[in-house]
């Protein structure tokens, strides 16, 4: 496929390892690092509409820059509707300025219509080293929870580590992963 380390270690050995950058390959442009300054764009069904409220506040005392794209009650909702507007923002930089949140009760409604949307790479996790790994491994740029199943303290735990977890800081152990995002990445082509 033609990804090559050469010039790219020493390039990024300048770099601090975490800083969020873009690479461009094959005509697409891959967001790395971490999502440090990054806007999140949260959004639940009515099962997950607590957490999102209560993790909402938590990551603005954090100092995130959160846009919340409803439901704005507990009252019933399709999970479809709401899901769409949040990956439709972080699909609009394919990640690069914004990343989302998606919650609902099994956190696999949240995954489902985001991974329609162009650019965006949903991840379902329940651990906080399943959001390392959808990060490091896959570039995930929409984080799916379970609100069902996660008690407060540990979807934040979760969402920290997804939101500072890099992808691609060091070329010589993950041109792998950046090979495989690119392959994913390619499927994008031509849809909206």
């Amino acid at each position: 496929m033609g990804i090559r380390a050469a010039g790219t270690a020493d390039r990024n050995r300048t770099a601090p390892a975490n800083k969020p950058g873009t690479l461009k390959l094959g005509g697409i442009a891959v967001a790395t690092g971490n999502h440090a300054g990054k806007t999140v764009v949260i959004g639940s069904d009515h099962r997950g509409f607590r957490l999102k409220e209560w993790l909402k506040r938590a990551l603005k005392k954090r100092g995130w820059k959160v846009v919340d794209k409803g439901t704005y009650s507990p009252a019933r909702v399709d999970y479809p509707i709401v899901m769409i507007k949040v990956a439709k923002e972080v699909g609009k930089t394919a990640g690069r300025r914004a990343v989302g949140i998606g919650i609902c009760g099994s956190g696999v409604g949240a995954c489902i219509p985001a991974a329609k949307v162009a650019g965006v790479h949903p991840a379902l996790c329940r651990t906080a080293s399943s959001a390392r790994e959808t990060r490091t491994h896959n570039n995930s740029n929409f984080l799916s929870l379970a609100a069902d199943f996660t008690p407060p303290r540990r979807a934040l735990a979760i969402t920290e580590t997804w939101l500072a977890s890099p992808f691609f800081t060091r070329p010589e152990r993950d041109l792998p992963y950046l090979r495989r995002y690119i392959q994913t990445a390619r499927l994008d082509r031509g849809r909206k």
